[in-house]
């Protein structure tokens, strides 16, 4: 994590549970941006299917979000990729 609440600039943090107050739309913060003048934005991705698919991801402002839980989903420090370096040869 690259810091908490207090010292991130941000209100939520990724794995958050939300709900947008305008559209009602709630999900789990998977992305957020800090633009220049301090407007900070989340990626909510929905937990609900739509005719059987994952629902698109959308953006929302910080204002209008409503923290509904905490850390519903934790941060995992393992990216899948390799988990030993390739050795280097002499060609």
């Amino acid at each position: 994590m690259f810091g908490n609440r207090k010292d991130s600039g941000f209100k939520f943090e990724t794995g958050d549970s939300v709900k947008d107050s305008i559209t009602g739309f709630y999900g789990l913060i998977i992305g957020r941006t800090q633009w220049l003048h301090n407007c900070n934005t989340y990626c909510v991705k929905s937990r609900e299917l739509k005719d059987g698919k994952p629902m698109d991801a959308q953006w929302f402002d910080e204002p209008q979000l409503e923290l509904i839980e905490e850390k519903v989903m934790e941060e995992k420090n393992d990216t899948g990729g390799p988990c030993m370096s390739v050795p280097q040869t002499n060609r």
